[in-house]
């Protein structure tokens, strides 16, 4: 299951919960994709809640990257630890991901990031 909270008019933090595997992604991936097209521009991940990733989660998490990307946001990754930082870290996703140590820090570098852009 995933909870989703929105945060101002175009950020939304996503927070699955128990296991992101094959048999889980499907929902996952239509929470994002329902999300983006709702118009919500960038995506903060909480993975604090998510206690098992698989090949099919990780493709998942890839997935909703390029999708934000696609529309024109940014995906941003918080509370990643353990376990799942140690297999981010092993597939070298560490190298294209933004991990924050918590949601108002990942917050903090999209609304930074936005209000820095030129007009």
């Amino acid at each position: 299951m995933t909870t989703a909270e929105p945060v101002g008019n175009q950020i939304v933090i996503l927070e699955p919960n128990g296991r992101l595997t094959a048999e889980t992604v499907d929902e996952f991936t239509q929470t994002v994709s329902r999300w983006l097209g709702q118009g919500s521009r960038d995506v903060i991940l909480d993975l604090r809640y998510v206690t098992y990733l698989d090949s099919a989660g990780i493709g998942a998490l890839a997935q909703a990257y390029k999708w934000s990307e696609r529309s024109g946001g940014r995906l941003v990754f918080a509370h990643v630890v353990g376990k799942n930082l140690e297999l981010l870290r092993i597939t070298k996703l560490l190298t294209i991901f933004q991990v924050y140590p918590s949601t108002v820090a990942a917050r903090s570098s999209l609304t930074g990031q936005r209000e820095a852009a030129p007009a």
